[in-house]
């Protein structure tokens, strides 16, 4: 009876630590987000299996190496800067998106959060990350700014955009230019041949004119053959140049396709006469529609 009194209540405790124990395992194992204890080195201790499938890499593989071997480049300083503030007590806690590079290669999106877990006399133990993929987002969220046939931004994502660039233009005192382009014989085309060859023609024309913008530029598909560049930290000869160059690839591509552009430019930017530069564009392409076709119309901004 005295041993029952003595050994009850810790057979009580080990079951309930048992009990936890399996919990704990259960959730680490089959939580639907990645989870990682780092050590203070970087290297990995222990990796759940949806960090695995994250990350594209086998638990083995991880823990043999760190989370600088799978960090883009470009990210890795910004995570070690919040990592070093972590460490110095500043932050509790810190969350950002990165990118990794799986084991195949691909580049990924992530959201990593970090923690630190610290010793019972409070010195800094391990950290626990827990990783979100995030690829079904951006996927959804550049799906929704840009045309699936030539992945140049769409209606919404050039408004979006272009307003940025039209704001940041005004800050730096530039001018800002635009050009609206219509395809010259392009029905013709998709009825001649089909609208597969029309398809394969639009993806085409689309990587002509990322060929002939910059990054700060801004291209986009209205819809049908119908598309829009707009052109920064540029002056008029640059601006008149590119016009001319697209003109050119456009009449060299062949299959009776050409290009009407109409341009217009407007020294003092601002991302409310979007609509207006727009309307003056399209006017100005008409303008070279009824000249002929194949050929640049420039318009004021009134």
């Amino acid at each position: 009876m005295v041993e029952a009194d003595l050994f009850g209540p810790c057979s009580n405790m080990m079951v309930e630590l048992g009990r936890a124990q399996r919990r704990f395992e259960a959730t680490f194992l089959h939580a639907p987000i990645g989870i990682a204890h780092v050590g203070l080195d970087g290297h990995f201790l222990t990796v759940n299996p949806r960090f695995c499938e994250i990350s594209g890499y086998d638990a083995d593989t991880l823990i043999r190496t760190g989370f600088q071997q799978i960090t883009h480049p470009d990210d890795l300083h910004a995570d070690e800067a919040l990592l070093a503030r972590l460490n110095a007590g500043e932050l509790p806690r810190y969350s950002m998106e990165k990118r990794y590079i799986r084991s195949d290669g691909t580049v990924i999106w992530i959201n990593l959060t970090v923690a630190m877990v610290r010793d019972d006399d409070d010195r800094p133990e391990f950290y626990v990350a827990v990783i979100e993929d995030l690829s079904e987002l951006r996927q959804a969220s550049f799906e929704a700014l840009h045309d699936p046939l030539t992945s140049l931004c769409n209606r919404r994502g050039f408004a979006c955009r272009a307003k940025y660039v039209l704001s940041h233009a005004a800050q730096m005192g530039r001018a800002a230019s635009l050009l609206f382009l219509d395809l010259d014989g392009f029905k013709r085309l998709n009825d001649d041949h089909g609208h597969a060859a029309g398809d394969a023609c639009l993806a085409d024309i689309g990587a002509i004119l990322r060929a002939h913008t910059h990054a700060g530029d801004v291209v986009a598909r209205l819809g049908g053959d119908e598309f829009l560049l707009l052109l920064a930290n540029r002056d008029g000869a640059a601006v008149a140049a590119v016009a001319e160059d697209v003109r050119l690839a456009l009449a060299a591509y062949g299959m009776g396709i050409s290009g009407s552009l109409g341009l217009v430019t407007t020294d003092r930017p601002d991302p409310a006469d979007l609509d207006r530069l727009i309307g003056r564009a399209d006017d100005a392409m008409r303008d070279a529609k009824r000249a002929g076709k194949n050929q640049v119309r420039v318009a004021a901004l009134s």
